[in-house]
């Protein structure tokens, strides 16, 4: 598991102003994270609650009937926070809010051995 925070960690740093990574189960447990620093940490540490609300988000996004809904992007006045559906969690990212999100979104291919490599240890 060590191997896998280590490889979150490093995620981190492919992304200007990209503070925080979670990887969660759809209930908003954090099994994974990595902030980029101790504030980071202390400022990110969002509650459950926060992190289940993507479903909840994306069943209202799924009344404009314009197909499955994958991904959230939120802007806030300092921050923007991007989640994505991968199979079986959700990972989420905080991020500045003049970061690149496009270049987070591309983080979902970065991350896709360690998600598969969680999918082994959680769900075997």
């Amino acid at each position: 598991m060590e191997d896998l925070r280590r490889y979150l960690e490093q995620t981190l740093n492919k992304v200007e102003g990209l503070y925080s990574i979670f990887i969660s189960d759809f209930d908003g447990v954090v099994i994974l994270k990595a902030h980029a620093n101790k504030s980071s940490e202390h400022n990110f540490n969002f509650k459950h609650s926060f992190l289940s609300e993507f479903n909840s988000a994306s069943e209202q996004a799924g009344k404009l009937e314009l197909g499955k809904n994958k991904t959230v992007i939120c802007f806030y006045t300092n921050n923007q926070v991007v989640q994505i559906n991968c199979p079986r969690f959700l990972v989420t990212f905080v991020a500045a809010e003049k970061a690149n999100t496009g270049n987070i979104l591309g983080l979902e291919k970065v991350l896709e051995p360690l998600l598969k490599d969680l999918r082994a240890i959680q769900f075997p």
